[in-house]
């Protein structure tokens, strides 16, 4: 059933780059079992040695401390974790031979994963003493933010994401102001054999970004809303329904906790971060705009 349908919002435009990142995903070797006999991690640092380097019991604990609770005896887990490293550590040595590590992008990504690290242990340390916010700030958070609590609603959102240019993206906006419902529109895109994908989802506002919230939150049932666009791509968001979910004070109390610990924190390295700047002589090369 399509509703009348009109445009409220249109999205901004944006350049964005996104650096490199490579990922290796072994979860299927803890999943999988073994079969042969664990390293005797008691007599030894060193559990198992990979073409001669050395793979110690601190680097199988480092791994399992960083996954989900696993099921199985304490000697099964450690066997898996340690086949996992192996792999890792035999497909890290295919990347050097290969000479990945020496390729521009994949430096500069792993010279910006090494910054956040140590930024982040830098900041873990200074700030290890907050208090926990009390319970007034909890119900004063609550009360200010009806829309994720108290008046909560799940949207039903119907996405089309069109591929097209920037020249398209003028004419079709045009073209859906003028459509009575979705699925003219939809019949338009067709009969222009402009590219799209029709994606059905459903959201909670704590899935959402601030601007989808900002959005979706005025919006009424039936209208749409250009939320990401770019000079190939457009994103037309449809509302199409809306369910009343509310959470309770004491459903709420952890998130909203968290939620303040976070501002807490991010104001705590604001602070932080201006006090640097006083402190330290900084140049800018070039003209500023």
């Amino acid at each position: 059933n399509d509703r009348p349908m009109t445009i409220i919002s249109i999205g901004f435009k944006a350049a964005l780059s996104y650096p490199i990142f490579i990922v290796v995903c072994l979860s299927a070797v803890l999943l999988g079992g073994c079969s042969h006999k664990a390293s005797d991690g008691s007599k030894t640092q060193v559990v198992a040695k990979i073409n001669g380097k050395e793979i110690t019991i601190h680097e199988v604990n480092q791994y399992i401390s960083q996954l989900p609770q696993l099921e199985g005896a304490p000697e099964q887990i450690r066997q898996r974790a340690t086949d996992a490293v192996i792999d890792q550590n035999l497909l890290l040595q295919a990347a050097r031979q290969a000479k990945v590590d020496r390729d521009p992008d994949v430096l500069q990504s792993l010279l910006a994963s090494n910054k956040d690290i140590l930024i982040n242990a830098y900041l873990a340390r200074q700030f290890t003493q907050l208090s926990p916010p009390g319970e007034a700030e909890i119900q004063a958070y609550y009360q200010a933010h009806p829309a994720l609590f108290a008046e909560r609603k799940l949207y039903r959102l119907q996405q089309l994401r069109i591929q097209a240019n920037e020249a398209q993206q003028a004419t079709l906006l045009i073209a859906l102001r003028d459509s009575t419902t979705v699925g003219d529109f939809a019949k338009w895109l067709k009969n222009q054999r402009i590219s799209y994908d029709d994606i059905v989802t459903v959201k909670a506002p704590e899935d959402m970004n601030a601007q989808e919230q900002a959005a979706l939150m005025k919006i009424k049932v039936g209208e749409a809303a250009v939320l990401r666009q770019s000079q190939d791509a457009i994103d037309i968001t449809v509302l199409s329904s809306t369910q009343s979910q509310p959470l309770t004070l004491a459903n709420a109390r952890l998130d909203i906790s968290q939620r303040l610990a976070n501002a807490t924190r991010q104001q705590k390295i604001t602070a932080l971060t201006q006090e640097f700047r006083r402190k330290a002589k900084i140049e800018y090369i070039g003209q500023r705009d």
